[in-house]
């Protein structure tokens, strides 16, 4: 967590369990007391991260999941605007002198120049932006961005792999190469080449940690629910079953819609109704009595 967010406030590890709130919906909530860093037993099954809001409540702690810098690039080309420079990816003139002077060899795997290498930007400067959101793009201070210390040579078959986040490199961890996702053909070693990775050899430490940062907003933020089931679809869902205001009757109990997945949350839900109706209208007898 502290790897994906840098800024975030101190938070605790706490036991955890998930509650249902909605069709198709969850929310996670503490079930004991926090797990201190002396606790050496097993972690438990559901373990979750809190921090503390203002009135001392455990809140847990959620991260958005982002898209790849590659992805990025593709929205912005089809979709261009005024803010988004796009004019950054294209290398100073400079920058890429001191590049290729610097770096004669492939950053990932060593491979000499004959292997057809090309310059490569870290962490693209078009969206250094995204590294802090609020000022917005037309605040942002790209200068520090545009250095050699953000750029590598790498081979020409794995920067589109680099860019769309499929692997990154953990400074911290010896230089390791961790793939995320499948990388076809390509074989990657599973460490940069030890020349590689000093400050003289290479580009800045810095550049790298935020790639791989970015790697893990990018690929481990997977799962949740609403990827494969929107809140749209489960309207059209409730609207087709006849559940909605509407013309449309209440479909029947052999309706193949009810066995789908959200079709089956449904029918749950229409059955929590009628009993909370059921000992509604109870209550109100007893009350009349």
């Amino acid at each position: 967590m502290r790897i994906m967010a840098p800024s975030m406030p101190d938070v605790e590890l706490r036991p955890a369990a998930v509650r249902k709130f909605d069709v198709l919906r969850y929310t996670v909530v503490p079930r004991a007391d926090t797990l201190t860093a002396l606790d050496t037993s097993p972690l438990p099954s559901g373990v979750g991260d809190y921090e503390r809001d203002f009135f001392g409540y455990a809140e847990s702690v959620a991260l958005d999941r982002e898209a790849s810098f590659e992805r990025y690039l593709q929205l912005s080309k089809k979709h261009p605007d005024s803010v988004t420079r796009l004019d950054l990816y294209t290398f100073p003139p400079s920058v890429e002198q001191s590049v290729r002077l610097r770096d004669n060899v492939c950053l990932i795997t060593g491979a000499p120049p004959d292997a057809e290498l090309d310059p490569s930007w870290i962490f693209p400067p078009t969206w250094a932006h995204l590294l802090d959101p609020w000022p917005g793009p037309e605040a942002c201070d790209y200068e520090p961005f545009l250095t050699a210390s953000n750029a590598c040579m790498m081979r020409s078959d794995l920067l589109s792999l680099f860019h769309a986040n499929a692997f990154g490199i953990d400074v911290d961890d010896d230089f390791r190469v961790v793939v995320f996702r499948d990388t076809g053909s390509v074989t990657l070693p599973s460490h940069v080449p030890k020349s590689q990775n000093s400050a003289s050899a290479g580009p800045g430490e810095r550049f790298l940690r935020e790639h791989f940062r970015w790697c893990l907003l990018v690929n481990t933020l997977e799962g949740d629910i609403t990827e494969d089931y929107d809140s749209n679809r489960v309207v059209r869902v409730m609207e087709g079953l006849g559940m909605c205001c509407g013309d449309i009757p209440l479909a029947p109990i052999d309706d193949e819609r009810w066995d789908s997945l959200i079709g089956k949350e449904l029918w749950e839900v229409l059955i929590l109704d009628a009993f909370r109706d059921a000992v509604n209208a109870i209550e109100d007898d007893s009350t009349r009595c």
